[in-house]
Order: structure tokens, then sequence, then C-alpha cells
């Protein structure tokens, strides 16, 4: 096809060939332009489409939190109530009032009276929406009951303030006894009222489990996966619960629970926004605690998407890994496998991810609304420019055109003359551009012949330099035994953050010394203790956030830069880094393990400061941790050098 236009495109006028030519250039630059605006409309969406989901996602994650921290503040002051009443109490009051409000029954349990639900005046009040179960064997223990009626009268004293609150607040024991206020429940709490068996039990319970010491050492809030409740066991009734534990003596005595129902965590409505975008929730754990297309209250086959760690599906299975990737750190961007755009935050409280998500296609389809509207005006744009082509060209084109032929043959004809190139074979189809091309090209080669060997040359030399320089820099920033950087690097880094740092500005150093690093080379030799500290520097580095920097000031001692962190965030994360480094033993070289801890010095920065100032107080507070014995983080903005010790 080609072969057969060629003779066609040479025969006709120059004025045609430059019409037709133009033509397809126009067209092609048109087209192009469209591209452009489809691509600069598709990322306008996008953006726009990734603001809307981060401020959504942002909003749940807000409101969670809110929730849970009026959960956590309501469970503490619960817990202070139950001190209260237990030091308040005398262990024959506490039988007293024990004996009135939970009889015993024939089975050899004891339920709470009736009135404690249905309402009324009882042997300690007013009481209402209330219920207890308390198996056999614990009416024998003084200190059980104590525990029981101290709990009942914090419950009955904070349940009726924060009712509208809390869907229900409940106390239960080791040895399966419980104690809950829930007076809007559906089933009125017949089942610890009533129909319990005497061998119920329920210590396998991920709610009774997650306030154990073992698995919650901390002794702080923790909240459960998405669980049916035990009372109703031949419906299907979804919620979720937060649980602080209490302790005595080093002892777990009890815990202090809410429950929510799914219902309640996301009602209808609750999370309405744009119907194209979905709202997730998923614990820490992998579990699903809400997705519009997969839990449902009442329903059975919620039970089966609960674990995604496992979940054969491809969308949960791509929810995630993408929790799992960027979990530590929010995330707002395009998510392949769900061929979705996404934004993930981390609820503060219970350990749960939001997940705000909106398919590729919806907003692709969004950036195609103006294309018409563009292929109109590009049309018209077309239609204009080759009328303006076909009128002007005769004028303007072709008989300058021929002059510049004319004197291109007549300098080459020079230049052959003087036998600095040959000339070229004439073109016999009289076509002037093609003969002007051809003079060009000639001219063009003697001058990339004469200057080829020179131009190899010059990008040799350059290309050496280039490396020279960079492997000069690279030797000059980092540290050869880390790869971190190193004392020069991280001072200058330091320097231009501080000279770069406003009013309202924030940043923190903290100086990092390893705990009797002596100790470790004497007894593992140098190898092992080199590999210690590449080790180290790797795992503290895995642990900074994005504009944080580490280097390696000399020895084992290391500084950490922390950009944007003030005081409470800059101990959090000296924290975090010490209990990195003393909770995971490393292997070094030779299969040796070591436990290595270190010390911390903290210090942020304040107006006026300079780097040395800032490096001097850090390293002060780094000396005090030492003395305090060691694997801990001191800082020095904390007036009364507050410390976070192993």
């Amino acid at each position: 096809m080609l072969a057969r236009l060629s003779p066609w495109f040479r025969s006709m006028s120059v004025s045609s060939r430059t019409a037709l030519s133009l033509a397809i250039g126009f067209t092609l630059m048109i087209a192009a332009t469209a591209l452009l605006a489809f691509s600069q409309e598709r990322s306008k969406a996008i953006d726009e489409s990734l603001a809307r989901l981060d401020q959504r996602n942002a909003a749940v994650v807000s409101e969670l939190a809110d929730r849970f921290d009026r959960i956590q503040r309501t469970q503490a002051r619960t817990v202070e109530l139950f001190r209260e009443e237990h030091a308040a109490l005398t262990d024959a009051e506490a039988r007293r009032q024990f004996e009135a409000l939970y009889p015993l029954r024939p089975d050899g349990t004891r339920r709470s009276i009736d009135t404690m639900f249905t309402g009324g005046q009882t042997a300690i009040g007013m009481v209402h929406g209330m219920a207890g179960y308390i198996p056999a064997g614990i009416d024998r223990d003084d200190a059980a009951v104590r525990d029981i009626m101290a709990a009942t009268h914090a419950i009955r004293r904070l349940s009726e303030g924060s009712r509208y609150d809390l869907e229900s607040l409940y106390y239960f024991t080791p040895r399966n006894g419980i104690v809950i206020f829930a007076p809007n429940r559906p089933d009125r709490l017949e089942f610890y009222r009533h129909t319990a068996p005497a061998d119920f039990a329920f210590q396998d319970r991920e709610f009774a489990t997650i306030a154990t010491i073992a698995a919650n050492p901390a002794r702080v809030m923790r909240c459960t996966s998405l669980q049916s409740l035990i009372s109703l066991k031949y419906q299907e009734v979804w919620t979720t619960g937060c649980m602080t534990p209490v302790d005595r003596d080093a002892r777990h005595i009890g815990t202090f629970g809410t429950s929510m129902p799914l219902d309640e965590i996301a009602p209808a409505g609750r999370f309405a926004g744009s119907p194209e975008e979905e709202v997730i929730l998923i614990s820490r754990e992998g579990r699903l605690i809400y997705h519009p297309g997969y839990t449902r209250q009442n329903s059975q086959q919620t039970a089966a998407y609960l674990d995604i760690t496992a979940s054969p599906r491809p969308d949960l299975a791509a929810i995630w890994a993408l929790v799992r990737r960027h979990g530590q750190n929010d995330f707002t961007g395009k998510a392949d496998a769900l061929d979705a755009y996404v934004s993930l935050h981390r609820v503060p409280g219970p350990g749960w991810y939001a997940l705000t998500v909106k398919p590729e296609h919806l907003i692709l389809a969004r950036a195609l609304r103006p294309i018409p509207r563009i292929a109109a005006m590009a049309v018209i744009a077309l239609a204009g420019c080759l009328l303006i082509v076909v009128l002007v060209l005769r004028h303007l084109v072709a008989r300058p055109l021929r002059r510049l032929t004319r004197e291109a043959e007549r300098i080459t004809r020079d230049l052959a003359s003087d036998a600095m190139l040959e000339m070229p074979t004439d073109d016999r189809t009289g076509n002037e551009v093609a003969r002007l091309v051809s003079r060009f090209e000639t001219l063009a080669s003697a001058i990339r012949t004469s200057h080829g060997e020179l131009e190899q040359r010059v990008a040799e030399r350059t290309s050496a330099l280039n490396d020279a320089n960079e492997k000069l820099r690279t030797l000059s920033e980092l540290d050869p035994l880390t790869g971190v950087a190193n004392r020069r690097k991280i001072l200058s880094d330091l320097d231009l953050r501080l000279q770069r740092m406003g009013n309202g500005g924030a940043l923190a150093v903290i100086v990092l010394d390893v705990d009797r690093f002596k100790m470790i080379n004497d007894r593992h030799g140098h190898v092992a203790g080199d590999d210690a500290l590449r080790a180290l520097a790797s795992r503290v580095q895995s642990l900074l956030r994005p504009g944080d920097m580490i280097g390696r000031m000399g020895g084992e001692e290391f500084m950490v830069i922390l950009d944007r962190a003030r005081p409470v965030v800059a101990d959090a994360i000296a924290e975090r880094v010490r209990a990195a480094i003393a909770r995971q033993p490393f292997q070094v070289h030779g299969n040796v393990t070591l436990n290595i801890t270190a010390s911390l010095g903290v210090a942020c920065w304040s107006a006026g400061d300079s780097a040395k100032a800032l490096y001097a107080r850090a390293d002060a507070a780094l000396y005090e941790a030492k003395a305090s014995g060691r694997n801990c983080a001191i800082s020095s903005h904390d007036p009364l050098h507050g410390r976070n010790a192993a």
C-alpha cells in the first residue's frame, strides 16, 4: 500500500504535499491534545476522589475514635468506682447484699432477682436494666462475693448516666460469674436471669481471653473481633466488645466490658456518603468487623467471611494484603488488586483499620464526560486549519521553497569543488523538497563525521567523571559498616533542617547507645559486634516514619532525627525503638543469638536551638538513661525527666 502511495505523493505539487502533511500533522496534534485533556481530567478526577476518600475516611475514624474514647473513659471510671465500693464494703455487708440480690437456685447457681432488670427498690437502692449469673462455688469465697457486690454497685452508679452512649456495661470474673447492665436488649437478659445452664462457662471466648495477663500484659482496654452473643444460642447476633481488666496484688480478678452490636457499630446511614464508595472495618488480626457486602446482623453467612487472612474471595484477600502492607502508616492511593482507589487509616483505641474504597471505573467514567465536547472542538479546529493551509501555502510556501532549493544546490557545488564533500546524485523526480533535503543531509553527514570521534571521547570522559563523583558522594555520606548516614552527613542534615524551622515547627533528636557493647566484642569477637550493629541499624530504620533519618555517630552510638515530632510523638517513637531492640534477639556471625538492649536520650527542638545544643541535650539525657540502669528512654524536655523503662 505504501509503495503505491509513494509515487502518487511525489507527483503532487509542493503546496498540495505540504497541505496534506500539515493536515495529517494537525490531526495527530489535536488527537494528542485530546489525549492530554483526558489525562488531565483523569488526574483531576483521581485527585478529587482521593481527597474525598481521605476526608470521608478521616471522618469515619474520628467518629469511631470518639466512640472508643468514651468507652475507655467510662470503663476507667467504672474501675475507679469498683475500687471505691470494694474499700467501702465489709465482708458481712457484701454477703448480706449478695444474698438479697442473687438468691440461691436449686441447681447451685445464683441468679439476679427480676427487680434488678424490671426496675425497683432493692437492697442496694433503685436498680434497673441489670442482671447477673453467679456459678456454684463463688458464694463460698468471701473475697469473690465482695468483688461481685463492688462491681454491682459500680455498674449501678455509672450505668444510668451512660445508657445513651453505651449499649451495655458488664463485669465478669475468671470463674464465669457475670453482672451486666443492658436495659435495651430485646432478650431482656433472660439467659442470665433464668435459662443459663449450671455449667455455663465462657473463659475460652475471645472477650475473656484478651483480658488475661498472658494476652494483655499491658493491662489496657482491648477490643474483640466480631463475635456472636453467647446468650442467644440459636440466633446470630453479631457484636464486638471492649474489655478493661482489673487486677489486685498482681492477680487478675475480673474484667469490665462493653459490647456493641454490628448494627450499633455501623447502623444504616452512619457511614453514608457517596453511594459509589464503601466503608470497611478490619481488625489488626485480620478479622472483618464491617463490610456492606459481607457482614449482616442476624445472618449465619456472616461467619463465613470474618477471617479474611485465609479467605478464598479475591477482594477480601486483597484487602488483607493492603492492610498488612500499609497498616503501620496511613495510605491513600490505588489498590491494583481491587481495581479501586483506597484510603486506609488506623482507628485509635481498638487497633482497627478503616478503609474507604471507590472503584476505578467510576472515577474514569467521570473523567470521560468532557471527551465529546473536546472531540467536537477538535473537529472544528481541524477544518479551520485545513482551509487556512490550502489558501495560504500556494502564495507563501512554494515560491520561497524553490529559491531555497536553488541556493542549497549552489552551496553544495561550492563545497564539492573544494573536496570537502561528494556531490550527491541529481534527483530526477523534480521534487524540490527532496533535492533540498538531499543537500542538507549531505552537509549534515559531513559535520557528523568530523565531530563523531570527538563527541564519543567527551561522552566517555563525562561518564567516567560522573561515576567517580557518585562513588565519592556515597563514601562521604554513608557509614561503611551499617549503610546508614555517617556522623558528618546526619549532623549536616540536622543543621539544614534547623535552618528551615519556623514558628510552630517541631523536630526531635534521639541519641541511642547500645548497652554494654564492649562485652559483645569481648565475648563474641568484633565480627559479631559489627553484625549486631548492622542488624540494629536496619531494625531501627524500619521503625522510622517517612522524613525521619538515622545516622551512626561512631562506635555503638546512633542518632535519629524525627521530623515533625512533638514531645509526645518523640517519646512514643523512642519507646517503640527501645522495645523493638529489646524484644527480639539478634542473629549474628557464627550462629550466635544476642539479646541486646539500648539506652536512649530524647531532646525536642526549641526556638533558638542549634544542632550542637540539641545534640548536647539528647546526649545528656542518654547519660542519664545509662545511669538509670540502661534499657530505657529518657526525655530532656520532660521537667521531671520522666523515663520509659523496660
